[in-house]
């Protein structure tokens, strides 16, 4: 985790499939039983506690600004728009240590897929993040200051649990440093078993944010709707800590119900998002990526990633090892045409499936025995098989090292960036979809197979896709 960009092989696994904004998440399990009752309300021992009825702080003497029209009212602090509240000074949490956090949050009408309740500012990005992300309530942190496929994101969110409007829930998250993992908590309730592994969290120098977060520098993710009794602690709290915390000082109308169970599964990739690993044979639907989508595997194909802009299919007998790594299926949301000499999109070419088969056409050394209209799942398009000739020699100087040629690059919620060379050979679909597009890419790694050969299962696979529409 918090490897910085590079450019990457096709067949090397992960680095060839480059992080979404979310790069680590987990899929959560609700633990049974009843909110533990081992501490009292009064006794959590906060060090800083603000009711959010006004600038002042109960415990803790850090004073709050509300700021551009954020309003002071008997419930908490009313957040609408781009308005939120501030610590007058750098936040009193020191991120590089353990620390807990939690509030009380009442979202108003349906929010997005990103919103901030509580965050810290650093120069760049926030440190840690509680509230709304990729349409979840989650806890999220941040090792290296920073946005960007070269900077991770861990986060452990309730994907099962939907973000209901005008209902109160409690939220925490809590950081052991020395353990290296974080930990998000719902309701009082943990909502996995054992939180998300991280590297060290960065320390951040900024102020305390209430309804909202900083990305690239700038304000983001502003919540709309109430806070009310915001917490910190300067340790990681333990279930019962938070349970306590949760029910010290409750909003009137709110409850504190145990949120839904969902899948008891723990992603084995840590960059792959709410991923099922390990497939057994049969249909499945993914949880995160965008547009939705159904597939059906026979045994022995895995699922590495379900990012909202990535999608990863593999067979366990194809292991990515080596430069060029193992084959496999890729699913991406919105794709651009590279620059044929950088990480970059190459300008001036369109985004729809006709317009980038026109540019495949005229790519340099890039070789297309292949190509036919498509339909696939419900969306149509183009399909095209690609390789490079063996005696292909890249002018560029990042391109010789391997004399590869860029096929693929992230345009939106996906970030990636992928090249071909000689060992591989590669279908690449091109759908269009709403005013963007979804590319499939089925690389066969030649040292493993031909991609005719890799096509008798893989194009079953794909076949076998339906898209939400």
């Amino acid at each position: 985790m918090g490897t910085k960009r590079a450019t990457a092989l096709p067949g090397s696994q992960p680095p060839l499939r480059r992080r979404t904004r979310v790069v680590a998440a987990t899929v959560v399990v609700v633990l049974s039983g009843a909110v533990g009752a081992c501490t009292a309300p009064e006794e959590t021992g906060a060090e800083n506690v603000w009711p959010m009825t006004g600038p002042d702080a109960s415990v803790g003497g850090v004073d709050v600004s509300a700021e551009g029209g954020a309003r002071w009212t008997d419930a908490g602090l009313q957040l609408s728009g781009d308005v939120y509240a501030s610590t007058w000074t750098v936040s009193p949490i020191v991120t590089d240590a353990s620390f807990s956090v939690s509030a009380w949050a009442r979202p108003t009408g349906r929010p997005g897929e990103y919103a901030a309740v509580l965050s810290e500012a650093g120069d760049v990005a926030g440190s840690f993040f509680l509230g709304i992300a990729e349409g979840f309530w989650s806890f999220s942190v941040k090792p290296e200051d920073g946005n960007g496929s070269g900077f991770v994101t861990n986060r452990d969110r309730a994907t099962r649990v939907d973000v209901e409007p005008d209902v109160w829930v409690h939220l925490a998250g809590v950081y052991d440093s020395d353990a290296g993992r974080a930990r998000f908590f719902l309701n009082g309730y943990p909502v996995s078993e054992q939180g998300i592994a991280t590297d060290a969290v960065y320390a951040a120098e900024g102020p305390l944010l209430f309804g909202r977060a900083q990305a690239d520098r700038r304000a983001s993710d502003f919540f709309t709707g109430t806070v009310a009794d915001v917490r910190t602690w300067p340790r990681a709290l333990s279930p019962g800590e938070v349970a306590a915390a949760a029910r010290a000082d409750t909003p009137a109308g709110a409850t504190l119900h145990p949120p839904e169970e969902s899948a008891a599964f723990v992603c084995p990739d840590p960059h792959g998002g709410v991923c099922l690993g390990t497939l057994m044979a049969g249909t499945y639907s993914t949880t995160s990526f965008e547009p939705a989508l159904s597939y059906t595997v026979p045994a022995g194909w895995t699922n590495g990633q379900d990012l909202p802009g990535n999608l990863l299919l593999s067979r366990s007998v194809d292991p990515a090892g080596g430069i060029w790594g193992g084959s496999y299926i890729g699913v991406y949301q919105d794709i651009r045409a590279p620059a044929l000499c950088g990480e970059e999109v190459q300008p001036g070419i369109g985004t729809s499936a006709a317009e980038l088969a026109a540019w495949y056409r005229s790519v340099p050394g890039l070789q297309i025995t292949r190509d036919v209209p498509v339909t696939v799942g419900g969306l149509s398009g183009v399909a095209l098989d690609l390789r490079v000739g063996a005696d292909w020699r890249s002018p560029c100087p990042l391109m010789r090292v391997a004399h590869v040629i860029p096929v693929l690059i992230g345009g939106g919620v996906s970030t990636l960036h992928h090249v071909i060379g000689a060992p591989v050979e590669m279908r690449l679909y091109l759908l269009d979809q709403g005013g963007g597009n979804v590319a499939i890419e089925v690389t066969a790694v030649l040292e493993q197979h031909s991609l005719t050969d890799y096509l008798r299962e893989a194009d079953v696979v794909v076949g076998s896709f339906e898209f939400e529409s």
